[in-house]
């Protein structure tokens, strides 16, 4: 669990952890990304005083690392056969949670990754709805991830601890936990989904999803990383996904930028040598942008 700025929901997550009813050890890695408010003092209560307390191992950094570092910096920290996810703003619902995920995995060596469905909160806690209303399938893979919507929520992931090595871009990624699914599935492992809500993904303010929201240049550049670097990482195995996925992003910027800045050529040009069989959609709204300047330029000349 990681945790910045969460004095709020930090103690909803840490007990959504310790009310699970395992047969198992449980271990908490709780990494406070020296957070400005008072969510260090919130988690030195339970420290004190909760019955379940010898499950955490706390660390307090004492200077800011950012996101995706403490989270590498949790994650390289776990010990355990299997590794399960929540941010220090969500939290568990379901007090069987773990030993349901982790008894399906043990008797399923194919599947890598556990998930389920979950209920979307507002930052007091109210209900707005629920993350996945279509169905998903039970079992999907890599070019699943790659070809649809995003269905995992992460506060209901159990994984695999199977020692994979991060490559050196994983660190910069805004989005950690879709990069981390498609890094674990790349070599097969599969994702077994549970149309149950098992936990609370909470939207408020200074979460990942709503940075995303109020920039959606930032969000569509994030993804052209992770597409991008993932290419590569998996030997160009899922390029026709991916080649998708980095056209559909491109042309989300590229609408937004004026066709003669230097913005809009570096990105049509890195397009172009990713893969030089674009599609139709593509080369029709490239020329269009281009000879509608071109008329223009003309027109006023």
């Amino acid at each position: 669990m990681i945790t910045y700025g969460h004095e709020k929901y930090i103690r909803d997550a840490i007990e959504g952890i310790l009310m699970q009813e395992c047969d198992f050890e449980v271990e908490l890695i709780l990494a406070n990304d020296c957070s400005p408010d008072q969510t260090d003092k919130v988690i030195q209560d339970i420290l004190e005083n909760h019955p379940k307390k010898s499950w955490i191992k706390y660390f307090k950094h004492e200077k800011n690392l950012g996101m995706m570092p403490n989270f590498i910096f949790a994650m390289n920290e776990c010990q355990g056969k299997y590794i399960a996810l929540c941010e220090g703003d969500d939290y568990w619902t379901d007090p069987l949670k773990l030993k349901k995920q982790v008894s399906f995995l043990e008797k399923n060596e194919e599947f890598v990754i556990s998930c389920s469905n979950s209920h979307l909160i507002n930052p007091d806690g109210s209900f707005i709805g629920i993350f996945n209303e279509n169905e998903i399938p039970e079992i999907t893979d890599t070019n699943y991830i790659l070809t649809n919507e995003w269905y995992i929520p992460t506060a209901s992931v159990v994984f695999r601890n199977i020692n994979i090595e991060l490559p050196k871009w994983f660190c910069k990624v805004l989005s950690g936990d879709y990069s981390l699914y498609l890094i674990l599935t790349a070599n097969g492992g599969l994702v077994h989904y549970k149309n149950e809500t098992r936990c609370n993904y909470r939207l408020h303010e200074n979460g990942v999803s709503n940075i995303f929201k109020k920039s959606e240049k930032i969000y569509n550049y994030s993804m052209l990383f992770i597409y991008k670097m993932f290419n590569d990482y998996s030997n160009r195995k899922y390029s026709s996904s991916i080649k998708i996925k980095i056209e559909r992003y491109s042309i989300n910027i590229l609408k937004s930028l004026p066709v003669l800045s230097k913005e809009f050529w570096k990105i049509s040009f890195h397009l172009f040598w990713f893969d030089k069989t674009l599609s139709r959609k593509y080369i029709d709204y490239f020329m269009r942008r281009i000879f509608r300047k071109i008329k223009f330029l003309l027109k006023t000349s």
